[in-house]
């Protein structure tokens, strides 16, 4: 058997050893543990901070949003007003056929109209028109408001109103205009 004196000293071996192996074992844990993942820990807090600030951008554009989605409806329906058809040929007697009718329906009078020489330009072509006609000022603002609205593109470049006889309410209008089309064959 062994002595008490040798047993003594192989428990202290062996807790010295059992001490290495724990300190050897926290070490690799700490290294190849621990390390690794506070380094993914802080590399995904940095990561969802970023996340945040772009989340947090987009949040404020996105708020912006609807207010740029009625500014593009608002521009759209201007744009719908003004966006007029420019035939590809003059077409001026269907125009005056329309001009007719809605004068006739408006209670205008005495409706003549003298178209001019074509203008050529370099993408389209212009037609001014003179015209005179008389009917009640209501009447009268009602024909050129209808004149206005036709799917033509149309300029009034002169506009002479006038009290007609000293009537109330009838007037005698003198207006120059021109009409466009396209040059495209």
């Amino acid at each position: 058997m062994r002595s008490v004196q040798s047993q003594i000293a192989w428990c202290a071996r062996a807790q010295w050893t059992m001490t290495a192996i724990m300190v050897s074992l926290i070490a690799l844990y700490l290294f190849f543990g621990i390390l690794p993942a506070n380094k993914r820990l802080n590399a995904m807090a940095d990561e969802m901070a970023t996340k945040s600030k772009q989340l947090e951008t987009n949040q404020s554009r996105a708020s912006n949003l609807t207010n740029l989605a009625w500014e593009v409806d608002r521009l759209r329906l201007n744009l719908e007003r003004f966006n007029k058809k420019l035939p590809k040929t003059a077409e001026i007697g269907e125009f005056l056929r329309e001009m007719t009718t809605a004068g006739s329906q408006l209670g205008i009078r005495k409706l003549n109209n003298q178209p001019g020489t074509v203008k050529r330009q370099d993408l389209y072509g212009e037609i001014p028109i003179t015209m005179s006609f008389e009917g009640s000022f209501g009447d009268v603002f009602r024909f050129i408001h209808e004149l206005e609205g036709m799917s033509r593109l149309t300029r009034v470049k002169t506009l002479n109103v006038h009290c007609k006889d000293g009537k109330s309410g009838l007037v005698d209008v003198n207006m120059a205009m021109n009409i466009y089309f396209s040059e495209q064959q």
